[in-house]
């Protein structure tokens, strides 16, 4: 017996076969960006497939529109100013002027620990031509 239904990433290709003219009508910069999109929609196949609609466009657009929502927050926080961002926050304190080795020296400000980067595939902005989006 056959499958009836067919994966959300076979869904996927059979949309973007069904834009190809309007690709083909985009500029040549265009068409990477379009190319892009589509290749982000696979990154959501889990959660379209869970929903199971009567119409996959609908889920393509809405993995779409997460997806560019996801990337445009990262870039807000990047862009916000962070006043003492790599600070260790007040409940370390910090040492006294009497434990440093030099008075003349301010008390030594420690640097916070850092979340170690996503995995590749994860990360918003990490959008190149060759990632590849998680299986």
């Amino acid at each position: 017996m056959g499958r009836t239904v067919p994966t959300f990433r076979q869904l996927i290709e059979e949309a973007a076969a069904r834009w190809t003219k309007f690709r083909r009508a985009l500029r040549r910069e265009d068409q990477e960006h379009f190319d892009r999109l589509f290749h982000r929609v696979r990154c959501y196949t889990q959660a379209a497939t869970y929903q199971c609609n009567d119409n996959p466009m609908e889920a393509i657009l809405l993995s779409m529109a997460l997806d560019q929502e996801k990337r445009l927050h990262a870039l807000e926080q990047l862009a916000q100013p962070k006043e003492n961002n790599h600070a260790i926050p007040e409940a370390v304190p910090s040492p006294t002027q009497e434990s440093i080795a030099e008075p003349d020296e301010g008390p030594i400000q420690r640097l916070a620990p850092r979340p170690l980067p996503d995995a590749a595939g994860h990360d918003p902005l990490a959008d190149g031509p060759g990632a590849e989006p998680p299986s």
